[in-house]
């Protein structure tokens, strides 16, 4: 036998009890890979074993999408990796089922990450529930016309047939 060191092994480690219940059964498409991945990140103090980052850990859409999109053709994954959306239906149903919440929103235009902490809801999550969701996007992109302009069919006037009068020459 060998000699037993204070070091911790590399991996992630994932409790028992959170791949046997319901809340994660009834994860689908990528959502359970984003929560492994999200379990990953975590800090453990070797001392207590205690996840010191809970409530501060990041995770962008780039960064899943780099590691989606390299080396696709020896994981067997599609050639053109993992979809912008199929991340987001993910983030969503993790948010949903009581895994993780949003501490900070960040975004691209913020030139932010966005900040997650991991939650232990989906102890209690049943068919149904919904523990938390993102907020609506209420930014206006694109052009849009104040609204105390009249359209411009309310600025141009409307010929009908009786309106117009014909002179003979």
């Amino acid at each position: 036998m060998g000699k037993k060191t204070g070091k911790m092994k590399p991996g992630t480690f994932i409790l028992r009890e959170v791949i046997m219940s319901r809340a994660y059964h009834a994860l689908s498409g990528f959502a359970p890979q984003l929560l492994i991945l999200f379990l990953s990140k975590r800090d453990i103090r070797k001392t207590d074993k205690v996840c010191t980052n809970s409530d501060s850990i990041t995770m962008t859409y780039a960064e899943l999408e780099n590691i989606y999109n390299q080396g696709q053709e020896f994981r067997g994954l599609p050639k053109d990796g993992i979809s912008r959306p199929r991340i987001i239906r993910a983030f969503n149903d993790l948010l949903e089922k009581g895994f993780i919440s949003i501490v900070r929103q960040g975004g691209a235009y913020k030139q932010d990450k966005s900040i997650y902490a991991l939650e232990n809801d989906w102890r209690q999550w049943k068919p149904g529930d919904v523990f938390k969701t993102r907020k609506k996007d209420s930014r206006t992109l694109g052009y849009r016309k104040p609204q105390n302009q009249m359209s411009r069919t309310e600025t141009l006037p409307i010929h009908t047939h009786e309106n117009v009068t014909h002179t003979a020459q």
